[in-house]
């Protein structure tokens, strides 16, 4: 039996040597379009893993004031409070309440925004045995250990940025006064004399004053004692940034606003058994009941130095 062959005219092989281009030149396209839309997918999905990991750290992060300050369980003991201001308990190191110095942070009385740390102290808190008037304050440790250096011997300096946005309201229900930075001594020196807090850097204003002027008051017993009676200056107001330094040498108390020498006095006793307090402790509120009446101390860039 005979097979009759049909010979391709040149019209089918064009047709065909056509469309094998044609689906050669597709397959092609499709093939880049799948490396670009793979490569445009894992550059996306890097993205959307960076956003992820960016937003879960930034939900993780909680900044504490201890942090902010530059303070350690080894530079500085908390004296602070638990419980809500009207019933308030008041504790010389923080840690005591069971709470962590790293982490503790309590709206009421110690805070930060990050670059401030505040301490706010109310009128009618709970205090201390040793003292009628409240405070939420730092006090100076050594190595851990609380400090207790001579003033004679060495250089002792604390420097502090400072900002008071408010004063509480006094005894006579019309002026006010906090102390935000102190050289304390002890109750009684070698000597037997009551030297207590050496000096209060303090600004005096009005009740529950916000803005304006006030004075800066220096009180204690380098001024209340040595030289009879406190000092106050004017020039200085709320809510004004300023940086302090304490310096005690040669029995000698110096006060300094920036560079600027504001005052100096001798000791006319030893002068063992000193510590830095800085933070806010307020004055002349001895007795007084919780009314809401508070003073606010911001404070940044802490440092002290013993040479």
């Amino acid at each position: 039996m005979k097979t009759n062959r049909i010979t391709p005219g040149l019209s089918d092989l064009n047709f065909k040597k056509g469309k094998a281009l044609f689906l050669g030149l597709t397959m092609l396209s499709l093939l880049s379009c799948d490396k670009d839309d793979v490569e445009e997918s894992a550059v996306a999905a890097s993205a959307v893993t960076e956003t992820t990991v960016a937003d879960a750290n930034t939900s993780k992060t909680t900044t504490y004031p201890a942090t902010v300050l530059g303070i350690t369980t080894s530079t500085w003991k908390i004296n602070s409070h638990t419980g809500s201001p009207s019933k308030s308990k008041y504790w010389d190191d923080i840690r005591d309440s069971g709470a962590s110095f790293n982490t503790y942070t309590n709206s009421d009385y110690f805070y930060t925004d990050g670059t401030w740390t505040y301490f706010k102290t109310w009128r009618g808190l709970n205090t201390s045995s040793s003292s009628s008037n409240p405070r939420v304050e730092l006090r100076e440790l050594i190595s851990g250990k609380e400090a207790k250096w001579d003033g004679s011997v060495g250089t002792h300096t604390m420097t502090w940025t400072v900002k008071v946005n408010q004063l509480p309201k006094g005894e006579d229900g019309k002026t006010g006064v906090l102390c935000f930075g102190q050289v304390h001594g002890p109750e009684k020196n070698a000597k037997g004399v009551e030297v207590d807090d050496i000096i209060r850097v303090q600004f005096l204003g009005t009740a529950n004053q916000k803005s304006g002027a006030v004075k800066l008051k220096i009180s204690g017993y380098i001024t209340e004692k040595v030289l009879g009676a406190s000092k106050t200056y004017d020039g200085y107001s709320l809510g004004t940034e300023y940086r302090f330094s304490i310096k005690y040498t040669g029995s000698t108390v110096y006060l300094y606003n920036g560079t600027k020498l504001v005052f100096s006095q001798k000791m006319n006793t030893s002068t063992e058994a000193n510590y830095f307090k800085v933070g806010n402790y307020l004055q002349s509120v001895k007795g007084m009941s919780y009314d809401g009446s508070f003073g606010l101390v911001a404070v940044k860039a802490l440092s002290t130095k013993h040479t």
